[in-house]
């Protein structure tokens, strides 16, 4: 049966997530009235721009016209018309009709290391010859349809309880990519200091059977946090005595506390303090969703919140621009790139007090769908000079963006990018890319949203659900086999 030239067009799906998925950590928040209206004023512009250029609607908002017209829109609402306040976008009216000036601007030769990655579901051992559908999605979502050149694949809270079947998981995936692609996936441990001695003996378990990269730990449900000498700091000894002198830890996206609450990362820049020649990467910056972040730090604030915290720690510990402490960036600029003050200010927050080779790149995805779209936008992203010259926030350089994107991360987890392009360049996973660019028809692909987290309150408590029952399950598959 025919189609109706009248029959309407599917709903097309903006290429900028103005109403951002949670990652399933924390239970998303209606949408702001400037991002409706932000996204109310992009449908309108793409309606008008994809017929001046013969394109569809769906064609449009896929091309690098409607991801300028996007931000575009950002900077109308964000800043006015005549951008007297700022606009942090690079954009002008010309990219939404130019598809090759929209190109220039998003596109990018830069190295991107993700330090921050997950699969759908928290990976458990599986028969190499027949990968689940949600690795293979990952690696198309990832390397194929992003510009990610390495990536860091992490595991959720609950990875710990499923101990070395998750390792042996990563294990197998990252050989899946060696054989496809070369070196483009590393991993995480994770871990729970809070387990004690036990905690101990399993770190120099995984230590001797795995290639792990770092220790991922997570806010302590105790008093006892990452400084206390009961758990934290034999933890640490235990990290630096095994070889692998990097912990990334979780702070941030938690309880929406203060200094001293279990989210904050204070704990974690104080034993980075005690441990000189141990990194730490502060996964999110310390970042909360619903925390107004549109203002500079204030020093004097005796209750600092969201990401001053990470700020007050590096004052009170006098740990700068060559300390071993680093802000990591997933899920919080894929929250706050839709609030472009807020955006700058944590960007310029962390640029002037941790320094531009402190700030490393991490995305949260696929929770956060593909991670092109935060890449394209941190391309086009800008500290306006208003706000550069009244907090002293640096300008975003070249140079700058190329160390936020990957060699910083690089450097950190002893990653040499110039070795991993070498071996990456025309593998099997690159030429995916180079069809997939060329016609995204040629390259299966998944949903774009169907990887990605919650959207809503009543979703929300269904993923966490739906989370604890995958839980139960996997405890009595392990008493099974025990």
């Amino acid at each position: 049966m025919s189609t109706r030239k009248s029959a309407a067009e599917p709903e097309v799906v903006s290429p900028f997530p103005f109403h951002p998925p949670s990652n399933g950590e924390f239970c998303p928040v209606p949408p702001t009235p400037d991002a409706l209206r932000a996204e109310a004023l992009w449908r309108r512009t793409a309606e008008e721009k994809h017929r001046r250029l013969g394109m569809t609607r769906r064609q449009f908002a896929e091309s690098a016209c409607g991801m300028a017209s996007a931000l575009w829109a950002l900077n109308q609402v964000a800043c006015g018309s005549d951008g007297s306040d700022g606009e942090t976008y690079q954009v002008d009216d010309d990219m939404l009709e130019d598809p090759e000036r929209a190109r220039t601007l998003l596109s990018g030769e830069e190295f991107i290391f993700d330090v921050q990655t997950h699969s759908a579901d928290p990976l458990v051992e599986f028969d190499e010859s027949n990968p689940p559908e949600d690795a293979s999605n990952f690696i198309k979502q990832i390397f194929v349809q992003s510009d990610t050149t390495v990536a860091c694949i992490t595991g959720v809270p609950a990875v710990r309880r499923l101990g070395v079947d998750n390792l042996n998981a990563s294990r197998q995936l990252r050989e899946i990519m060696d054989r496809l692609a070369g070196p483009r996936l590393i991993f995480h441990a994770n871990t729970d200091p809070e387990n004690g001695p036990a905690e101990l003996d399993y770190m120099a378990e995984v230590a001797a059977e795995y290639d792990v990269s770092a220790w991922k730990t997570y806010p302590h449900r105790t008093a006892s946090r990452m400084d206390s000498e009961d758990i934290g700091l034999p933890f640490i000894e235990r990290a630096r005595s095994l070889g692998v002198r990097l912990i990334a830890s979780h702070r941030g996206i938690s309880d929406g506390g203060g200094y001293d609450s279990a989210g904050s990362p204070a704990d974690v820049v104080r034993a980075a303090k005690a441990f000189s020649d141990v990194n730490f990467l502060i996964y999110h910056s310390g970042w909360e969703q619903g925390q107004n972040e549109d203002h500079g730090y204030d020093p004097a604030n005796p209750n600092p919140l969201g990401v001053d915290r990470l700020i007050r720690a590096l004052e009170e510990n006098q740990i700068g621009p060559t300390g071993n402490v680093y802000g990591e960036l997933g899920s919080t600029w894929f929250n706050i790139m839709g609030q472009p003050a807020q955006a700058a200010h944590v960007i310029g927050k962390l640029l002037l007090y941790l320094g531009p080779d402190r700030v490393v790149w991490g995305t949260d995805c696929v929770f956060n769908g593909i991670p092109q779209t935060q890449i394209e936008a941190f391309r086009a992203f800008q500290i306006p000079e208003v706000m550069q010259a009244e907090f002293g926030y640096p300008a975003i350089t070249a140079e700058v963006r190329a160390k936020i994107f990957g060699l910083n991360g690089a450097a950190v987890y002893g990653v040499d990018p110039s070795a991993a392009r070498f071996a990456v360049a025309n593998d099997d996973v690159d030429r995916l890319r180079t069809a997939y660019l060329h016609d995204r028809r040629l390259v299966p692909t998944p949903d774009p949203r169907r990887y990605e987290g919650p959207r809503t309150r009543q979703a929300f408590f269904a993923h966490v659900a739906r989370e604890e029952h995958e839980r139960g399950l996997a405890r009595a598959v392990r008493y099974r086999k025990s």
